[in-house]
């Protein structure tokens, strides 16, 4: 997986262990079922129910390096990275042979970019616990973003020599043997990380990209399929929405007035153009009928990809009951750098207007979609095949999220708005 987007959760199962204050033999028969309640209802998603429990042990052990813990677990939870962080520190001089807590604290500093005293803390949780599998896997992922990408395939190979089926750890293997040009340790550490987890999309890619670098283009062909698995479909004022040009002019207004509309958030990939945040949120004016639109398109997609083929996505895919929804807007040379969704299971974009260059033809294919071009970090080698879609408005394009894709760069003074989505379990 991607290093940038790689989520690195505190620990949330609370343990016993290092040194801590003297603590009466009642509060510490006591504290722990309340403990134990209150990371349960955690886990399943009662967050009030968790944190009046916790509340509960605290008034009984303020300085208990578990509950303590588990409180800095829910502030991480809640956003406030920094707050776990102080507290996190405090646990550590109280307990300072309580591994988790370093474990918690390393996780912590590095969602905070403050990789060296990250890496402090991780190595400090390995010395208390050599064989901590998810320390391993956050140092090395510290140590990546610190530039030290050899020293992190270390720390991966060592937490699959723990956990073997340590998918995260594989699919992060797989991608920094990618970035050092080692195609078939890449694609070992690929397999692997399918063979634990079949619908790891971040693996399914890293797999294609290096079976092609390592001279097996016919593995990739296989995996990615984008014949089959990426479908467009063209939207008229005959399929229910009314007049289609009115349509698309409400949804590009609604877009360009979003009150989320920004120039190149930080860690999107949108580049020379705007995006907005997501459109299912607040008052959804047009976008409620596209998102019908996209219902009625994945209902066929999924019984065309999933019907008398043997690939092995389709079958993987669970129920879709979450959309994530947003507008992009872009300007001359506006493009989205090679990306992929790994966080859903299937991803799309509707064309809502164009700019008159893109239907001037031409062999530069300007602002079309192309599928399947790896992104610039694995420094590639080789030419990997692409597969072109060419836009128009009211074209409505689906494909599997673990699909590469990028815009090409056009030049216009016209806008290109274009609305994309993921759908989620």
């Amino acid at each position: 997986m991607n290093r940038k987007n790689r989520r690195q959760q505190l620990k949330k199962a609370p343990s016993v262990s290092g040194r801590a204050p003297a603590i009466t033999a009642s509060a510490q028969t006591g504290i722990i079922p309340l403990l134990v309640q209150a990371n349960a209802a955690f886990k399943s998603g009662n967050q009030q129910v968790a944190e009046s429990l916790l509340q509960d042990a605290l008034k009984m052990a303020p300085t208990h390096p578990d509950a303590l813990n588990l409180k800095a677990v829910f502030l991480m939870n809640q956003g406030n990275v920094a707050g776990a962080v102080r507290l996190l520190r405090k646990i550590t001089t109280l307990a300072p042979n309580f591994a988790q807590a370093h474990f918690n604290l390393g996780t912590a500093l590095n969602a905070l970019g403050k990789q060296k005293p990250a890496i402090r803390a991780l190595s400090r949780a390995i010395d208390i616990e050599p064989d901590h599998a998810d320390a391993h896997f956050n140092l090395g992922n510290a140590l990546r973003q610190s530039g030290h990408i050899d020293t992190a395939i270390t720390h991966y190979n060592k937490t699959l020599e723990i956990s073997p089926d340590h998918s995260a750890a594989a699919t992060n293997l797989a991608s920094a043997h990618l970035e050092t040009n080692n195609p078939s340790a890449a694609l070992s550490a690929g397999q692997l990380a399918l063979q634990a987890d079949p619908g790891n999309r971040d693996a399914i890619s890293f797999c294609a990209i290096a079976a092609v670098e390592a001279g097996d283009p016919g593995r990739a062909a296989e995996l990615l399929n984008p014949q089959l698995l990426v479908r467009p479909r063209q939207f008229s004022s005959g399929d229910g929405i009314g007049d289609l040009d009115a349509f698309n002019a409400a949804l590009a207004a609604h877009v360009l007035a979003h009150p989320t509309l920004a120039r190149e958030p930080h860690n999107k990939a949108t580049r020379n153009g705007q995006q907005t945040d997501n459109l299912a949120l607040g008052e959804r004016g047009p976008v409620a009928q596209l998102q019908a639109m996209i219902g009625t398109a994945l209902d066929d997609y999924l019984q065309v990809i999933g019907g008398g083929n043997t690939h092995p996505y389709p079958p993987l895919i669970p129920p879709l009951s979450q959309i994530d929804i947003w507008g992009t807007v872009l300007g001359a040379q506006g493009h989205q750098t090679a990306h992929m969704h790994r966080a859903a299971w299937v991803s799309g974009v509707y064309y809502v207007k164009l700019p008159d260059v893109m239907s001037a033809g031409g062999d530069d294919h300007a602002g079309w979609i192309e599928f399947c071009r790896p992104p610039d970090q694995f420094n590639c080698q080789t030419a990997h095949p692409v597969h072109l879609i060419e836009p128009k408005e009211g074209l409505l394009v689906l494909f599997p999220s673990f699909m590469y894709h990028r815009t090409i760069p056009f030049d216009s003074e016209q806008t290109r708005i274009s609305i994309a989505f993921d759908l989620l379990a």
